[in-house]
C-alpha cells in the first residue's frame, strides 16, 4: 500500500494533541494511507479517516461537551451509550467501510486477555470499546468478546498500521506522565493514585511495545499540566501537537516522500 501510516495513541484529553499533528500535516500535504488509534486517538483518527479536515475537527473539539460524552472518572458510569452514538452519528458514517481511508482501533477483550484489532463492522461500537475505560464505562459486547480500552494493551498500535499494509509509520504518543509534585506533601487521593498507577504501568507498556513496533517517526507533545479529564485545557494541548510536529516536519516530509 502507498503512503504512509498516522497512529494515534490513547490519553484522553491529552489525545487532543492529535487535531494540532493533523493540522501540520494537512497544511504540508502530508494525507496517510491509513490511520490507526486507540481510545481518544482511535476517535480523532476515525474523524480524519471521514474526511474531516484539521479547522473541522478542532471546531467540533472546541463545541462537544467532552465531559457528557466521555467521563473517565472511576465510578462515573461513563460514557453514554445512546448520547456517544448519537453524536458519533452526526459526524461519521456508521461502517468502517464507508471512511475515506482504511482505520484500525485497538481493543481488549476482558474474556481472554488478549488484544483485538477492529478494522471493520459497524464503527460506533468499535469506537465506543476502544474508549471503554476499565472501572468507569461498561465494557462492549462483540460477537463472543467482551471489550474495554485499547490503551491496556496497546496505547500507541503501530503494528495495527503495519496490519493495514503500510511500511512506513508515524506515531504521536501523549501517554508519558509528566513528573509529580506534591506542594506541603499534601496527599494524593485514592482516585488520583489510581488513575496516577495507571498511567504510568501503560507508559512503560507502550515503551516496550514502541521498542518491538518501531514508528519511523516517533512524536511525543510536551502536555505539562494537561492530563486525562483536561478537556479545559484542549486549546493547550492542540497547540502542543502542532509544536512536536514542526519540530518533526522534515522528517514527515520524508515519509511522504
Amino acid at each position: 500500500m502507498s503512503g504512509f501510516g498516522l497512529v494515534l495513541g490513547g490519553g484522553g484529553a491529552r489525545g487532543l494533541a492529535h487535531i494540532g499533528v493533523w493540522a501540520v500535516l494537512e497544511d504540508a500535504g502530508l494525507r496517510p494511507g491509513v490511520l490507526a488509534g486507540t481510545s481518544m486517538g482511535g476517535l480523532v483518527a476515525a474523524f480524519i479517516a471521514a474526511g474531516m479536515d484539521a479547522a473541522q475537527l478542532r471546531q467540533v473539539s472546541e463545541t462537544v461537551s467532552w465531559r457528557r460524552l466521555l467521563d473517565w472518572r472511576p465510578g462515573r458510569g461513563l460514557l453514554r451509550t445512546s448520547a456517544f452514538e448519537a453524536w458519533l452519528a452526526t459526524h461519521l458514517p456508521p461502517t468502517f467501510e464507508e471512511l475515506k481511508l482504511p482505520l484500525a482501533v485497538t481493543a481488549t477483550d476482558l474474556l481472554t486477555g488478549r488484544m483485538v484489532y477492529l478494522s471493520s463492522g459497524p464503527l460506533y461500537p468499535a469506537l465506543r470499546a476502544t474508549s471503554a475505560y476499565p472501572g468507569a464505562t461498561q465494557p462492549v459486547p462483540w460477537e463472543d468478546m467482551l471489550l474495554a480500552d485499547g490503551g491496556i494493551l496497546n496505547q500507541v498500535p503501530v503494528d495495527a498500521a503495519l496490519f493495514l499494509g503500510v511500511r512506513r509509520v508515524a506515531a504521536v504518543d501523549v501517554t508519558g506522565p509528566e513528573p509529580l509534585e506534591l506542594p506541603g506533601q499534601a496527599p494524593l487521593g485514592t482516585v488520583r493514585s489510581l488513575r496516577r498507577a495507571v498511567d504510568i504501568m501503560q507508559a512503560q507498556l507502550t515503551d516496550a511495545r514502541l521498542s518491538l513496533y518501531r514508528p519511523d517517526v516517533l512524536l511525543r507533545p510536551r502536555l505539562e499540566g494537561v492530563d486525562l479529564q483536561s478537556f479545559r485545557r484542549g486549546g493547550q494541548a492542540i497547540l502542543a501537537g502542532e509544536a512536536a510536529a514542526r519540530a518533526e516536519l522534515p522528517r514527515l516530509r520524508a515519509l511522504g516522500a
